[in-house]
């Protein structure tokens, strides 16, 4: 029994030492460190938060987990948090407010009512007067001239990030009455005095302070509106279609150029040869280059406009000072990188901390065990 219980040991200490064991278990680690890498780099991802914008929800400079698989990005629901990408390249972490098809309503007090729920934004400031906003979804048709200010806005910043090339004309005016433009540069905005040249691309709010300034100098009691008309701009091309002729003027074309191509080659003859004689004494002078004319464009009015993606409005948990969908219009499926994954959160909480908890708490007391003990006098 005693020898039995001996080879066995001797046999599986052998295994454990032979070169198919080691293999196995290298191969077993590289496995690994191979699911392991592609899922960084293709699955999941951590993200550091760099700022307050999502407190109390994440604290600052905090590092949370974001799906990155299309399975979760074609999931977004209402409330939940995504990592998006903006144009110019910066991330950011924020949370559903509304899906495509939602009307919203924030007043100017705060208050927000959404086809989901109703809540009281503390601290929000955007919004200094109260707007029903519409979030457009997939193939949606919108008409520039029914939307509102903030309506507006949203959409120039969502053809803009959809590469169409627009033009903004403004006009002003009393009630059903037009009046002339140039009052908007009697008006103020931050101590600074506002150009006409602006005033086609000014936030809503800039916008409504110069109403309210004008309905302040102007007499009567119609209300002042600022109103755009929307184009695109299409390249300019000149086409030149020749003159359609007839088949006798062909014919007697046709000999006509038979007699001028052959004139034509006896002069090039004569040409070429004075031009070797020549080629000597004087060397040929480069063609001048060709200006390039800028390129000119036409304007076409543009009031329908059809929705392509789904829009979503994404905001901040903290109400002031914080770029989300309230100052860069709607979001779509293309600005999503990741969907926020609560679960290693969760683990983090209920087992890694208490872990990390009476780890220390058993080190602290294994510390105090070997320390030696002072003498009393």
């Amino acid at each position: 029994m005693f020898l039995s219980g001996l080879s066995r040991k001797v046999k599986r200490l052998q295994r454990k030492n032979s070169q198919s064991h080691v293999f196995l278990l290298f191969l077993f680690l590289l496995i690994v460190v191979g699911v392991s890498f592609v899922a960084r780099i293709y699955a999941i991802a951590p993200v550091k938060i760099m700022d307050a914008s999502m407190t109390p929800k994440f604290k600052e400079q905090s590092i949370h987990w974001m799906c990155k698989l299309p399975q979760c990005l074609t999931q977004v629901k209402d409330q939940d948090i995504v990592w998006l990408t903006l144009k110019s390249g910066e991330t950011m972490v924020r949370k559903v407010l509304a899906m495509p098809g939602d009307s919203i309503e924030i007043t100017d007090k705060g208050y927000v009512r959404t086809p989901h729920r109703n809540f009281k934004w503390k601290g929000e400031d955007a919004f200094i007067q109260s707007k029903t906003i519409y979030v457009p979804k997939a193939g949606d048709t919108l008409y520039f001239d029914k939307l509102n200010e903030v309506e507006q806005d949203y959409i120039l910043a969502y053809l803009h990030t959809h590469g169409e090339k627009i033009a903004i004309k403004s006009s002003l005016w009393q009630g059903d009455r037009e009046i002339n433009i140039d009052r908007v540069g009697a008006t103020k905005i931050a101590n600074r005095q506002v150009s006409l040249k602006e005033v086609d691309f000014l936030p809503w709010q800039d916008r409504y302070l110069i109403e309210l300034q004008i309905r302040q100098a102007e007499p009567g009691n119609a209300p002042i509106k600022i109103k755009r008309e929307l184009f695109r701009l299409k390249p300019a091309k000149l086409e030149l279609t020749p003159p359609p002729t007839s088949s006798a003027d062909s014919t007697v074309g046709d000999s006509i150029k038979a007699d001028t191509v052959k004139a034509a080659k006896a002069d090039t003859t004569q040409k070429d040869t004075t031009k070797k004689d020549s080629a000597v004494a004087a060397p040929a002078k480069p063609a001048p280059a060709k200006e390039e004319e800028p390129e000119q464009y036409l304007d076409e009015p543009l009031n329908k406009i059809v929705i392509e993606e789904d829009c979503y409005y994404l905001t901040c948990l903290k109400g002031s000072n914080c770029p989300d969908s309230r100052e860069l219009g709607y979001f779509t499926h293309k600005d999503f990188i990741g969907l926020y994954m609560e679960w290693p959160d969760r683990l983090k909480v209920k087992v890694i901390y208490p872990i990390q908890r009476y780890a220390k708490m058993a080190i602290d007391y294994a510390l105090s065990l070997l320390a030696p003990e002072e003498e009393e006098e």
